[in-house]
């Protein structure tokens, strides 16, 4: 699960310490159950990207406690802080795939993080491959993908592992309706095996389409939960 009690964040700017570094998020306070499903929103600036980071473990809270998956993220050390990270899976709107490897290779890289047997880790790569419909792609380079492509790509890496939390920064962009709403049934059915989901959009229909509970973020405050 996850819970934030009044957490606050500044950004590190060169020069700026203190009072007088940027706030990116200012005392937010919220929890998402295990197995919970969240639209994340807000306009561009809102805070949306930071709080992305903190729950992806990218940096730690300046104000404030956050707890994700049992684990006091202010607290934790480095070595349970990597432990963590290998139990989440996100979704970055820029894809960052590995360039100088194939697309299986990127794929494959969460399930050889846990060490799992290379025979297994091919099973699963090839399934998922067929799901999102490359398997024709396997071993090309990301550079000679399409943005959708690679889109379905970070998507296959990130939900191979079946994360005990999920974090989408606008995975729709690059899809087309028809891959948006698999991976969206997708996310439900991650969610309904417990998985906790957090997804960050500004598409309107796609949250008319599939409602749930949201968290609106504006001027780096949350202003709704619910």
């Amino acid at each position: 699960m996850i819970r934030l009690r009044d957490v606050g964040f500044r950004y590190d700017a060169p020069g700026a310490a203190g009072a007088s570094a940027p706030i990116a998020l200012r005392q937010i306070s919220f929890a998402v159950p295990q197995g919970g499903f969240r639209w994340l929103l807000g306009p561009s600036g809102a805070g949306k990207s930071s709080l992305l980071r903190l729950l992806a473990l990218g940096a730690r809270p300046t104000a404030g406690t956050l707890e994700i998956l049992g684990s006091n993220i202010g607290h934790a050390s480095r070595a349970a802080l990597a432990r963590l990270r290998r139990r989440i899976g996100i979704v970055h709107q820029d894809f960052r795939l590995l360039p100088d490897l194939p697309v299986f290779d990127n794929i494959a890289l969460p399930l050889r993080l846990q060490r799992r047997p290379e025979d297994e880790v091919r099973d699963e790569v090839h399934a998922i491959l067929d799901w999102v419909g490359l398997a024709s792609r396997a071993t090309a380079l990301p550079p000679q993908l399409s943005g959708g492509e690679q889109q379905r790509v970070a998507i296959a890496r990130a939900v191979i592992h079946r994360p005990a939390l999920m974090l989408a920064d606008e995975p729709t962009n690059a899809l087309d309706e028809l891959q948006a709403n698999r991976l969206m049934e997708l996310f439900r059915d991650l969610s309904g095996l417990g998985t906790t989901i957090l997804v960050a959009t500004h598409n309107e229909s796609l949250i008319r389409r599939y409602p749930a509970h949201e968290l609106e973020l504006a001027q780096g405050r949350l202003v709704r939960d619910g």
